[in-house]
Order: C-alpha cells, then structure tokens, then sequence
C-alpha cells in the first residue's frame, strides 16, 4: 500500500494549519502593537497637555506671586519712607534736644524721677530718657505731641530708691503718675513692665491719632499711584501686541489700585505698632542706611514689573519688527 500520498497530504494540511496560526498570530501581533502605539501616543500627548498645563498654571501662579511681593514692596517702602521722613528731624544729640525742645530736654535732665539734691543726668542719659518715649508721639519731631504723652506720665524707677535704685535710664520708664505713687516703694516686676510698654503704646497712638491718619492717608495713596503708574506702564506693552484687551488692561490697573489701597494701611500699621511699641526702634528707622534700604526696596519695586514688561515683549518678538536706521525702505528716505 502508497502511503506516500497521505503523508504528503498529512503534512501539507500540517503546514496549512502551521500558515494559518503563524497568519493570526502575526495579525493579532501587529494589531495589538497598534494598540500600544496608539495607547502610547495617547499618553504622551495627555502628559504633554498636562506638563503644559502645569508648566502654564506654574507661570501664572508666579506672575500672581510676583505681582503681589511688589505690591507688597510698594507698600512697605512707601510706608517705611513716609515714617522716616516724619523723624529725620528728631534732635540726635543732648545739644539738639535742648536747643529744639528745651522744655523737655530740661525734665530729662533734672527731672523725671530725679528727687531734690539728686544730681543731673547726663546727656548720655537724657537721650537715652528721650528715647524711651514711643515713637509715635515723635512723629514730625513736634515737641508739643512729645509733652502730650508725657502730661501725665512720671519717670518711674524700676527698682526704688528704697531698694539701692538709680537715676540712670535703664532704671526708669514712662508711667502714668497715679500707677507709679500707688506701687509706692515696690520694686516693678517685669509683668508690670510689659503692662506699662503696652499702655504707653496704645497712649501714644490715640494722643497722636491725627498726625498718624494724616500719614497713612499720604502713604496710602502715594502707594496707589505709584502700583497703578507702574502697572500701567509694564503692560502698555501686552496692550500693544493684542495679547490682552483694553478691559483687561484696566482691570489690571484697578486691581492694582485696590491691591495697594489694601496693603499698604496694613504696612502702615504694623511699622506704626513697631514704633509705639519698641521706641528704640525710632532711631533705626530714621537712620540714613535703612532710608537708603526702603529706597531700595521702593526702587526694586517699581523696576520689577517694568523689566518683566520687557521680557514678556522680548519672547514674543515684540522688537522684531523694529527697524533699524539703515534699514528704512529706500521709497520712505
């Protein structure tokens, strides 16, 4: 018997059968790697919108940030300036006391505290006395806001007499004289020194109340002009360019303005409480470096939003198109 022709037959099926699973193999091979491309490229585009997204998000957070730290640079320098100005005047030394305030240079130094036969204090002192009254009742160096706060205050002696106490300045604080004869002969703990630094500060502010409304009401709106100047300014050029519209170029002013009008009373307010609560501080806020500091600090302010203007128009070839003399058209020379 042939069996030739069955097995020929037997492996041709064999190898059909091989054709046909190789086939769909293959196919189910291709299809399901299409698949994966496509799932890939699907990834890709979606991590690109949102690495994009993040990255635009990212900006605008930033330009947010940015725009509200030079604000709030505005405001404090404004603030800071408008105060220093106020006390660039105060007497520096014993000599200047005396000459632009003798009746207060004269308690200083023979009185507050001082008791008959005690002997005057030095001028080292006398400042040093001089500097303990808040801050803001020096404002615009007025001798009669500075007599004011003291109308009812005595030089209280920290430690008493009785106890071994001096006259020297570190030993005497600014108190209200009915406080100070009531204490009698005690020695003045530290919590009746703070009690007395925080009287002292809220007296201070409601005696001086106008000038420090007068203040703040210049440093408020010098704060507003100047963040919507600026404002104004640093995206003439976005305006320029279409890249926002006129309703969104004053909105960002306005913004600005209303920014301003709320930071800076707050500023304000806060270096006020500085003042009136740690009077040592006046001295440092009128002297010369910290004045050149807040200029500083005002100056980067305002510069800030201007450069990043110019950044803004630099990456969207805002300049390009601006010719050169040599390059005018020969038909407009």
């Amino acid at each position: 018997m042939n069996i030739l022709p069955h097995i020929q037959e037997s492996i041709a099926a064999t190898r059909d059968r091989v054709q046909s699973h190789l086939s769909n193999t293959v196919e189910g091979i291709t299809q399901k790697t299409d698949e994966i491309c496509e799932n890939t490229q699907k990834t890709v585009k979606n991590a690109q919108a949102q690495s994009l997204a993040v990255l635009e998000e990212t900006i605008t957070t930033a330009t947010t940030h940015g725009d509200k730290i030079a604000t709030a640079a505005t405001s404090l320098g404004v603030s800071g300036l408008t105060l220093a100005e106020s006390l660039k005047t105060l007497p520096q030394s014993a000599a200047e006391l005396a000459q632009a305030m003798p009746r207060i240079a004269t308690r200083l130094q023979y009185g507050a505290g001082l008791r008959p036969g005690d002997a005057p204090r030095t001028e080292a002192d006398v400042m040093a006395l001089f500097n303990k009254i808040p801050g803001t009742s020096k404002l615009e160096a007025s001798e009669a806001q500075i007599r004011a706060f003291l109308a009812d205050k005595h030089g209280s002696h920290i430690i008493p007499h009785a106890h071994g106490g001096s006259n020297h300045a570190e030993n005497i604080v600014w108190e209200v004289g009915a406080d100070n004869i009531r204490r009698g002969a005690n020695i003045m703990t530290p919590g009746e020194q703070i009690q007395i630094r925080c009287f002292n500060a809220v007296d201070s502010i409601l005696t001086n109340s106008g000038t420090l409304a007068k203040l703040g009401i210049t440093a408020t709106g010098t704060a507003i002009i100047t963040q919507s100047v600026v404002t104004a300014i640093a995206y003439s050029l976005d305006l320029y360019r279409g890249d926002i519209t006129v309703e969104e170029y004053r909105d960002r002013i306005l913004e600005a303005a209303i920014s301003s009008g709320i930071a800076a009373p707050i500023f304000f307010l806060i270096l006020i409480a500085v003042l009136a609560l740690f009077p040592e501080l006046t001295v440092i806020l009128a002297a010369p470096g910290v004045v050149l500091g807040l200029n500083t600090l005002f100056g980067i302010s305002i510069a800030t939003p201007l450069i990043q203007s110019l950044l803004r128009h630099l990456e969207a070839g805002g300049f390009d198109g601006i010719l050169q003399p040599n390059q005018v058209p020969a038909a407009d020379r």
